[in-house]
C-alpha cells in the first residue's frame, strides 16, 4: 500500500484529498517548536513526502495581537518551526496547487490553513483573515468547535474531530456554525472545507474553483476544580492536604469599591476538590496573600477600598495581621506590620514569616517599602523586624526554595516590569539574583510561582508555565495553560495547580492541573 501510495503521490497530489490527508501543526512537548505535518492524525505520516507543501506562509500571532512571519526547515517527513515565547497561535496558508479529481468537471486550487493555539485553546480568539477558520468556544469539559467562513458561520458543514483518545468524530455545525459538545481533556485535531467559485492560474494551470481546508491543534488543559468564586489578586495557600482561598478582587478589572474586594474564606480537600468548605470570613480585602505555619494560617495585609461603587477610588493598603485558629475555626489578631503593605507577597522559612515586595495606597498617595518585614512566629512575643530591601516592586510573587526566598517578577515603583529573581538568604541576611524569567518582560507581571517536588516553577501571563532547571539555571517551558496574572499556584501530588486570577477584564474560577511528574 505504501509504495501504490507513493506512485500516486509522485504522480500528482490527488491522493492527498482522495485520502483525506491535511495539513496540520502540532506544537513538540515544552512548546518551544512545531511539527508541519500532512496526515490524518495528529502524527507524521510515513507515506506523505511533506516537501510537498510548497508554498506556505505561517505567522506567530503574540500576546498582543500582532504577527510575526515564522521559516519553516523543511524534512521528508515534516517542517520544523521554531517558536519564540511569547506566542499565542500559530496560523497561516500553505497552498498545495491546481488538481482536478476523477471526473470532477472543474480543476480547483487546495488551499489548507492550519492553525495552532499555543496553550489552553480557550485563551485564544479568532486569528481572521482566513476563507475558512475553527474557532474553540467553552470552556474545559464544555468545548465547542464554532466554524467561520468569510467572517460568517459556517452552517451545516462537516467538522472532523481528533479526539484527546486518538480516535475521530464526524460532526456537523448548527445554525449558529457550533458543533456538539465535546468533554474530554487533552489534545484536539480538527478540519472542516469550504468551497466557493474562483479563477486564476498556478503554474500553467488555470482553476475554476477555491476549495479551503481549515485545521486547528490546541489542548484543553484539565481542570481540577471551580473556585466558590471567581477572583484574582487573592490569598492561597495548601497545608495538611486543604487548599486554602481567601478574598481578592471580585469585579471587572481596574474597578475598586467596596463591593469590588471579599472577604470570603474557603477551603477544599485536595484528594476530592469538589466540595469546598465555608469559613468564618474576615475583611475584604485583595493584593495580600496567605501562609501557613504548624497547621494555623495567616493572612498579612492588603488593599481595602472604602469608597461605595460609583463613588471615586479611595483605596488604602492595611498593617493588619491575622491568624486563623484552624483548630477552633476563628481569626485571632497579631502584631501589626511596622507600615501598610498590599500587593506584596509572603513566605514561611523556618518558623520565620517574610513580607517583600509591594506598597503602601493612601488614597491619593503612594509609598514603596525599601524594607522586608520578619515575624519570628516561634517567640514567645513575635515582634515585626524589618531588613533592607534592594529593590522597590509590587505585583511580584514569592516563593520559598532551599531555604531561600526568591522574589520573582513585578512591576518596579516607575512603572516597568521586570523578569528579575531576587534571592534572600535568612541565614546570612543577604541578596543575590537569581536566573531571570525568560520571553516578554510584560509575562512577569503579577505572575504565579511555588515549589514542586523541590523544584520552583512560575506561570506567567500568557499562560506559560516554567521550571528551573537545576542543573542549567535556566527557566525550561514544561507547559502551557489559561493566559491570567493576579494568580496562584500549588502542588499537588504528582501536578501542580494554578489557580484563578484574571484576564481581558474577567475574573477566572478555573484551577487547571499540570502533570509534571515526581
Amino acid at each position: 500500500m505504501k509504495s501504490l501510495y507513493r506512485s500516486m503521490l509522485a504522480a500528482g497530489l490527488a491522493p492527498l484529498a482522495a485520502f483525506a490527508h491535511f495539513v496540520f501543526v502540532v506544537p513538540e512537548p515544552g512548546g518551544a517548536s512545531a511539527k508541519m505535518i500532512i496526515s490524518e492524525t495528529l502524527q507524521p505520516d510515513e507515506a506523505v513526502d511533506a516537501r510537498l507543501m510548497k508554498s506556505t506562509k505561517l505567522m506567530l500571532r503574540g500576546a498582543d495581537g500582532k504577527d510575526r512571519e515564522l521559516t519553516a526547515s523543511a524534512g521528508e517527513k515534516f517542517h520544523t518551526l521554531a517558536l519564540p515565547g511569547g506566542g499565542v497561535a500559530v496560523h497561516g496558508a500553505v497552498e498545495m496547487g491546481v488538481m482536478q479529481l476523477g471526473r470532477a468537471p472543474k480543476p480547483f486550487l487546495l488551499t489548507y490553513y492550519p492553525k495552532t493555539l499555543l496553550g489552553n485553546g480557550f485563551g485564544t480568539e479568532a486569528v481572521g483573515g482566513k476563507p475558512v477558520e475553527l474557532i474553540p468556544m467553552g470552556k474545559p469539559g464544555a468545548l465547542v468547535f464554532h466554524a467561520v467562513a468569510n467572517g460568517k458561520p459556517l452552517v451545516g458543514a462537516d467538522v472532523v474531530v481528533i479526539l484527546p483518545s486518538g480516535g475521530e468524530k464526524r460532526v456537523k455545525t448548527d445554525a449558529s456554525g457550533n458543533t456538539e459538545v465535546f468533554t474530554a481533556t487533552g489534545r484536539y485535531g480538527a478540519w472542516t472545507r469550504f468551497f466557493e467559485p474562483g479563477n486564476g492560474e498556478r503554474e500553467g494551470k488555470t482553476f475554476d474553483e477555491l476549495r479551503h481546508y481549515a485545521t486547528i491543534v490546541f489542548d484543553v488543559t484539565p481542570r481540577f476544580a471551580t473556585l466558590p468564586e471567581a477572583t484574582s489578586s487573592f490569598g492561597s495557600v495548601v497545608d495538611n492536604g486543604w487548599l486554602y482561598v481567601y478574598g481578592g478582587h471580585i469585579a471587572k478589572t481596574h474597578t475598586y469599591d467596596t463591593q469590588a474586594v471579599s472577604g470570603k474564606f474557603h477551603r477544599v480537600r485536595l484528594d476530592d476538590p469538589t466540595k469546598w468548605e465555608a469559613l468564618p470570613e474576615g475583611p475584604a480585602l485583595q493584593g495580600m496573600n496567605l501562609a501557613a505555619y504548624q497547621g494555623d494560617i495567616y493572612l498579612v495585609g492588603g488593599m481595602a477600598p472604602r469608597n461605595k461603587p460609583g463613588d471615586p477610588a479611595d483605596i488604602h493598603s492595611t498593617a493588619d495581621v491575622h491568624k486563623f485558629d484552624v483548630k477552633n475555626r476563628k481569626w485571632v489578631p497579631m502584631p501589626a506590620l511596622n507600615a501598610p503593605r498590599s500587593s506584596h507577597d509572603v513566605v514561611v522559612i523556618d518558623g520565620k514569616m517574610i513580607v517583600s515586595g509591594g506598597w503602601n495606597l493612601k488614597g491619593e498617595g503612594q509609598e514603596w517599602p525599601a524594607t522586608i518585614e520578619i515575624l519570628d512566629l516561634k517567640a514567645a512575643k513575635p515582634v515585626w523586624k524589618t531588613e533592607p530591601q534592594p529593590f522597590k516592586r509590587r505585583a511580584l510573587m514569592a516563593a520559598a526554595h532551599d531555604g531561600k526566598m526568591y522574589v520573582i517578577g513585578g512591576l518596579t515603583d516607575r512603572a516597568a516590569v521586570v523578569r528579575d529573581v531576587t534571592v534572600y538568604d535568612p541565614k546570612t541576611n543577604t541578596w543575590s539574583e537569581g536566573p531571570k524569567l525568560p520571553a516578554s518582560k510584560a509575562l512577569s507581571f503579577a505572575p504565579a510561582a511555588g515549589v514542586h517536588k523541590g523544584v520552583m516553577y512560575v506561570s506567567v501571563s500568557d499562560g506559560t508555565l516554567y521550571r528551573l532547571n537545576g542543573a542549567t539555571k535556566e527557566w525550561d517551558v514544561v507547559g502551557k495553560g489559561t493566559p491570567r496574572v493576579a494568580h496562584r499556584f500549588a502542588s499537588y501530588g504528582k501536578n501542580v495547580l494554578i489557580i484563578g486570577g484574571a484576564d481581558k477584564g474577567a475574573n477566572s474560577d478555573l484551577v487547571e492541573a499540570f502533570a509534571v511528574g515526581n
